[in-house]
C-alpha cells in the first residue's frame, strides 16, 4: 500500500506563520515513530502567544513535585499548581486533574495541590485527584484511565519547562496526545545546579524513550490486531 508523504510543520518565528515541508514517504514503522516524536515537541502555544485568546481544552493535568516536611509544597509544586489555576481562571479548561502520590513526606502531592487550588478559588467539584502515582510514567497510565472515563481528549499538561518533553512523551505512549505549558520560574543561579538538572533530565528522557517507544508500538500492534493475549500485555 502506498504511504502518503509526511508533513512536518515548521514555525517561522519572524512572522508566526506555520509552513509545511513535504518529505519523501517513510516505511510504516518509521512513519509511526516520526509522528510520535512530533507529538512531544517542547514548545508551548501558550508561552509563544501570550496575548492569544484561550484555547479550548477539556482538562489541565498538573504533574506533582516534592512535598516538604509538614505538608508544605516545594517551590516547584507551588509554581505548577498556581500556573494551572491561572490558566483555568483564564478559560483554558473547566477542570484540573492533579496527579502525584506520597513521596518522602506526607500527604500525597495531589492532596497538597488540591488544597492550594481551593485556596485560590477553584471549586473542589472542578478538581480530580490522582494520588497514587510515584513517577511521570505512572501518572500517565493512571491519568489515562481517568481521562477516558470522563471522555476528555483535549489535554493540557502543566509542569516545569525542562520536564515537558518527557511528560508529553510518557502521555503520548499511553495514547494521550497532550499540549504542554511550562510553569514560570527562575533557573537555578548556580551553574553546577543547572548542569545537574539538565543532565538528570537528559538521562531520564533517554530512559523514558526506552520505556515509552515499546509501549506505543505494542498499542499500535494491538490496534491493528497483531498482538493479543498474555504476550501483548507484557
Amino acid at each position: 500500500m502506498p504511504v502518503a508523504p509526511l508533513l512536518i510543520g515548521r514555525k517561522d518565528t519572524s512572522t508566526h506563520v506555520t509552513t509545511h515541508v513535504t518529505y519523501p514517504p517513510l516505511p510504516w514503522g518509521q512513519t509511526r515513530l516520526a509522528r510520535m516524536c512530533s507529538a512531544v515537541r517542547p514548545c508551548s502555544m501558550l508561552q509563544r502567544h501570550k496575548q492569544a485568546p484561550p484555547l479550548s481544552y477539556d482538562v489541565i493535568v498538573v504533574l506533582g513535585a516534592a512535598v516538604w516536611p509538614g505538608g508544605r509544597p516545594s517551590p516547584a509544586l507551588q509554581r505548577r499548581v498556581l500556573h494551572a489555576v491561572d490558566l483555568l481562571q483564564r478559560g483554558y479548561a473547566p477542570h484540573l486533574l492533579v496527579t502525584g502520590g506520597v513521596g518522602k513526606h506526607t500527604p500525597a502531592e495531589a492532596e497538597v495541590m488540591q488544597r492550594i487550588a481551593v485556596a485560590h478559588g477553584i471549586p473542589r467539584t472542578s478538581i480530580v485527584l490522582e494520588d497514587q502515582a510515584t513517577s511521570t510514567f505512572e501518572s500517565a497510565w493512571r491519568c489515562r484511565d481517568l481521562l477516558w472515563q470522563r471522555g476528555w481528549s483535549r489535554v493540557l499538561l502543566v509542569t516545569d519547562g525542562s520536564h515537558i518533553t518527557r511528560a508529553r512523551l510518557a502521555f503520548c505512549s499511553v495514547g494521550i496526545r497532550a499540549m504542554g505549558s511550562a510553569a514560570p520560574g527562575k533557573p537555578a543561579r548556580r551553574l553546577w545546579k543547572r548542569a545537574y538538572y539538565y543532565l538528570r533530565e537528559g538521562l531520564a528522557l533517554a530512559w523514558y524513550l526506552g520505556r515509552a517507544v515499546p509501549v506505543a508500538l505494542r498499542r499500535w500492534r494491538q490496534a491493528l490486531g497483531y498482538g493479543t493475549g498474555a504476550s501483548a500485555r507484557r
